[in-house]
């Protein structure tokens, strides 16, 4: 893991973005990626956790780049951060393993695949270390996946 995540003075501070729905870069997107800048340089985070429909996969015609464009304040911030896919995501042109690799590609990616036995992409623990180096709290991510199991009606 390319760094160690701490609380500091008894804190820790995260900042969850959820839902951006990102497609093109257009407007809609763009006020988005202000919002995302705002959130973090006000709120300095100790760690950013995206937790899903960061794309609008099956609107984005490169998902790829939608990724990275919707990420690129986040990355291009020095804050650690993780993310998990939600059910929108990867119903574009790229599964979430390939997605998956797309973030692994971007500066203070924290986001692992998970155990290989375990369904879903993006199922893992981040442990945050105390002022005595050992691991005082630890987050856990999970990969929920974007269909409910069959036989379970509308819920």
């Amino acid at each position: 893991m390319p760094c160690s995540l701490r609380f500091r003075e008894g804190a820790f501070k995260i900042v969850q973005i959820t839902d951006t729905h990102w497609t093109t870069g257009g407007e809609e997107d763009q006020r988005t990626r202000q919002l995302i800048e705002m959130a973090l340089h006000r709120e300095a985070p100790d760690l950013v956790v995206l937790t899903g429909d960061i794309i609008f996969g099956k609107d984005c015609p490169a998902p790829a780049r939608a990724l990275r464009e919707c990420l690129a304040p986040v990355a291009g911030s020095g804050i650690p951060w993780a993310m998990v896919f939600g059910n929108h995501d990867d119903e574009g042109s790229l599964d979430s393993a390939q997605l998956l690799e797309v973030q692994q590609s971007l500066p203070g990616c924290l986001t692992q695949a998970g155990p290989p036995e375990v369904p879903g992409q993006g199922n893992y623990v981040l442990s945050v270390l105390g002022s005595d180096g050992l691991p005082a709290a630890h987050l856990w991510f999970f990969h929920s996946g974007n269909t409910a199991p069959s036989g379970m009606g509308d819920w």
